[in-house]
C-alpha cells in the first residue's frame, strides 16, 4: 500500500495462466472492489490463456490505494503490474 497521502499510478498490466482454470482480478483499491470501479482487469482464463492492458491515461488510484490481486480456483498464474507511487 502506498503512505499517507501517496497515490499508486497503474501504466500497464499482464496477466498470463501456466496451468489450471483461474479466475484473474487485478485491482487498484481506494477506487472499488474486485467487482467495482477499481477493476484494472479481470477474465477466467485457461492455460496459455491471459491479457495485457497498457493504460493511456494511467490509472490513479485514491490517496493511500493499494494495487493487489484476487485469484478464484486452482492453478499457476504470472502477474505483472507497471506501476510507480508519486503525490
Amino acid at each position: 500500500p502506498a503512505g499517507a497521502g501517496t497515490l499508486q499510478y497503474v501504466s500497464g498490466l499482464a496477466i498470463v495462466v501456466a496451468s489450471g482454470t483461474v479466475d484473474v482480478a487485478i485491482t487498484n483499491i481506494g477506487i472499488g472492489g474486485s467487482a467495482g470501479a477499481g477493476v484494472l482487469a479481470r477474465g477466467q482464463f485457461t492455460p496459455g490463456g491471459g491479457m495485457v492492458r497498457e493504460f493511456n491515461p494511467v490509472q490513479v488510484s485514491g490517496a493511500n490505494g493499494t494495487v493487489s490481486y484476487w485469484l478464484g480456483g486452482a492453478g499457476t498464474v504470472a502477474l505483472t503490474a507497471n506501476y510507480w507511487q508519486g503525490v
